[in-house]
């Protein structure tokens, strides 16, 4: 990756940001999309990291790929968690918003190709 922004992710983070304010649950599904943002980054961090060691084996590519997708799991589960029973958010908010956002990480993937 080329240090793109993904554009359509933010698109879509927005819209669903402007959609719940109406609906007093901005926050949440600003929330949401944050996280959703977050697992972007760790996605681009281990994809570059991948890319810049080239010597690595195929073993350790493979630890380093279930070692990101561990990672981020977590970091997606216990930040929603937090949104929930810490933060009292809107559950729907949040988690349409993170849907949403994960979506438009897709869509800006295949549309990088």
């Amino acid at each position: 990756m080329d240090n793109k922004l993904p554009k359509v992710q933010l698109v879509i983070i927005l819209v669903s940001i402007t959609y719940f304010s109406t609906l007093d649950a901005g926050f949440s599904a600003a929330y949401g999309g944050l996280i959703s943002l977050m697992n972007t980054g760790l996605v681009n961090r281990h994809t570059n990291k991948q890319r810049e060691d080239l010597t690595i084996s195929a073993q350790a590519g493979v630890w380093m790929m279930v070692t990101s997708v561990l990672m981020r799991i977590a970091m997606v589960v216990s930040l929603t968690l937090a949104g929930h029973f810490f933060l009292k958010l809107s559950t729907d908010a949040l988690i349409v918003s993170l849907v949403l956002g994960l979506i438009g990480f897709l869509l800006d993937k295949v549309l990088q190709k």
